[in-house]
């Protein structure tokens, strides 16, 4: 457990560069899983229980973001869930991803305030993130696009550590969107031991204006 107390720490480091981080999810990738597992990581499946309460809509086009290995996916699948694209920085976590035959498309992105390349506007119905928003990874900046690819009455449904807390979701970039009425938060609870002894959080938000 050590070693990977070390590695969290390490990808959790706040001055972390894109280039950083999807180095270090490259070469983590195989053991992505197993290390998790022994961490006691409980995101995926808090994420897709969550959501499961959030969104009805089972044949729904989902993007989930920053997807990993697709644990998500496969846990969004386990609640009936069947339209699913992934995207994520790391193209050897997505390569793997795609093994599980989850999902519908596999796009390797940043998410960051770019747009992401390839994706239309108001195409999906629903955005998971399962761990994504982090320190030294994504922040509320990235809720502009999330919102560009959602139809109105979408949902953006996340979970995230309390090692930040949701400061890096509920930041000045998502007080502006509820400010202006695009956004509105619709569900925040705590979850424990999230990551081991770590609790977590499940936070949702629905596009009330575009």
């Amino acid at each position: 457990m050590s070693n990977i107390s070390a590695l969290l720490a390490e990808i959790r480091r706040p001055e972390n560069t894109s280039d950083d981080v999807r180095a270090m999810y490259d070469k983590w990738s195989d053991r992505y899983e197993s290390d998790l597992a022994i961490a006691t990581w409980n995101a995926p499946v808090e994420a897709a229980k969550g959501f499961s309460k959030v969104f009805h809509q089972k044949d729904g086009r989902i993007l989930d973001c920053a997807a990993g290995t697709g644990l998500s996916g496969v846990e969004l699948t386990r609640h009936g869930y069947s339209n699913i694209d992934a995207v994520d920085m790391s193209e050897e976590s997505l390569k793997l991803a795609e093994q599980k035959k989850v999902y519908t498309n596999i796009i390797c992105a940043t998410l960051g305030a770019e747009p992401i390349e390839g994706v239309e506007p108001d195409i999906y119905d629903a955005v998971i993130c399962s761990g994504g928003f982090l320190r030294g990874h994504m922040d509320d900046r990235c809720l502009p696009e999330l919102v560009r690819v959602l139809k109105p009455g979408g949902i953006i449904a996340i979970t995230t550590n309390d090692f930040n807390g949701p400061s890096c979701v509920e930041g000045p970039t998502m007080a502006r969107l509820k400010q202006e009425g695009i956004l509105k938060s619709v569900e925040k609870y705590k979850l424990e031991k999230y990551l081991g002894d770590e609790d977590g959080w499940f936070l949702a938000y629905k596009v009330m204006n575009k």
